[in-house]
């Protein structure tokens, strides 16, 4: 997605791309940020280049990632004279993934078609907050609490690493095209101090695609401040009831219920 103007070629479906071009939101979005001459700003989505321009007027230095390199000739123009902003080319995901990205918050339209791994991707890195224009119902997930029949793993996932708050819906007409679904902008404020719940939460998230027994024991780890030992992590588990089997199972295969009872378990064994 990205902030821009008309576009100046034939858009990409494939690739999800829909761009701002309404400058009363795309200002907003930057007064939002609360961006100061000494951040570092990671942006998600270049598209045409107009929130990227803002941005840049406020930030220290910007680092934008575009995955369509037929949008060069247009960002060339679009950024001429901003020498504070470095544009990567590729898929967004994977250039997170690769890591050595350093940056203070994320100001970004990014495709709503990587709204949830980019959610995720996002639990591993260290930054203030991020200031994102995403899908209304998938906002409704990560802000949904556990009363709620949306509440789903997610949702406790993010709400263990994050503060998430909506700041304002954006008008159909500010896309073009328009998208088919309602739009939010919201804010990702990170936890500095999570209570043990979220510590352990977090450690299962982080680890979703491993067995339990592997986030727990880093959960346990973590919350004796690195002193702790492998062997009484695992004397802990086995204390609070986690079986071999159980432990050997992968995060993922695991669902909201199963993996909120082994979180309260350990919560009280940690605190006691």
């Amino acid at each position: 997605m990205g902030g821009g103007q008309e576009p100046f070629f034939s858009q990409d479906v494939g690739i999800d791309q829909v761009f701002m071009r309404d400058e009363k939101t795309l200002r907003s979005i930057v007064e939002f940020s609360g961006i100061r001459k000494s951040d570092t700003i990671l942006e998600i989505g270049t598209g045409t280049g107009n929130l990227t321009g803002m941005i840049a007027k406020k930030a220290g230095r910007v680092i934008t990632i575009e995955i369509d390199e037929r949008l060069k000739p247009v960002l060339k123009k679009q950024l001429r004279g901003f020498r504070n902003v470095r544009i990567i080319w590729g898929n967004a995901l994977e250039v997170i993934e690769k890591g050595g990205l350093h940056f203070d918050k994320i100001v970004s339209n990014p495709p709503y078609s990587i709204s949830e791994p980019l959610i995720k991707a996002l639990f591993g890195l260290r930054f203030d907050y991020a200031v994102m224009t995403l899908p209304w119902r998938f906002v409704e997930r990560l802000t949904a609490n556990p009363e709620e029949s949306r509440y789903s793993k997610l949702s406790m996932f993010v709400q263990a690493f994050f503060r998430v708050e909506t700041m304002m819906r954006v008008p159909e007409d500010a896309w073009h095209p328009k998208p088919d679904t309602s739009s939010v902008v919201m804010k990702l404020i990170r936890k500095e101090k999570p209570s043990v719940g979220d510590m352990i939460v977090q450690e299962l998230a982080k680890q979703s695609d491993k067995k339990l027994k592997n986030a727990m024991r880093e959960a346990f780890v973590r919350h004796s401040h690195g002193n702790g030992t492998k062997r009484n992590a695992r004397m802990a588990m086995e204390g609070i009831g986690l079986t071999d089997k159980l432990m050997d199972k992968k995060i993922s295969e695991m669902g909201l219920d199963e993996i909120r009872n082994i979180v309260h378990r350990a919560e009280d064994a940690l605190k006691g």
